[in-house]
């Protein structure tokens, strides 16, 4: 007795490849278009400027917020520990005169704090600091 062979077609996925490409692509975009960034450790709006600035950052960057409390990185710190912070960078950097500090101040921080953090960053013997600014258009 012969058995009738069935004319089976292969299961075919070709339906899915569409999706799959949809998926990929949106992968990409979301890749390209987002962007991952820390979430700064205190709250900071900066002042507005009439200059316009070159919107650099460097990795050194000290925030200070309306509040007076200075951070770096995720570490709130006193005075104290900022100077001990300043310290460890110029020996990272083989000396005071080749470190680039970024001042991200709150527009509400006192003069009074600010010029006691300045002061800090001169005793240290940092020749250059850069504050960070909005353009005068944007809020």
């Amino acid at each position: 007795m012969k058995l009738a062979r069935q004319n089976q077609r292969p299961v075919s996925d070709n339906h899915l490849i569409p999706l799959i490409n949809v998926i990929f692509l949106m992968l990409i975009f979301f890749m390209v278009v987002g962007q991952i960034s820390p979430r700064e450790p205190l709250p900071v709006d900066p002042p507005i400027s009439e200059q316009q600035a070159n919107g650099e950052t460097h990795d050194r960057v000290i925030v200070l917020d309306a509040e007076g409390r200075m951070a770096v990185g995720d570490r709130i710190l006193s005075s104290e520990a900022l100077t001990e912070q300043l310290a460890a960078w110029k020996a990272a950097a083989g000396g005071a005169d080749r470190i680039r500090v970024t001042l991200k101040a709150d527009a509400a921080v006192t003069s009074a704090k600010l010029r006691e953090t300045l002061n800090l960053l001169e005793a240290a013997g940092i020749p250059r600091i850069e504050l960070i600014t909005r353009a005068a258009g944007r809020s």
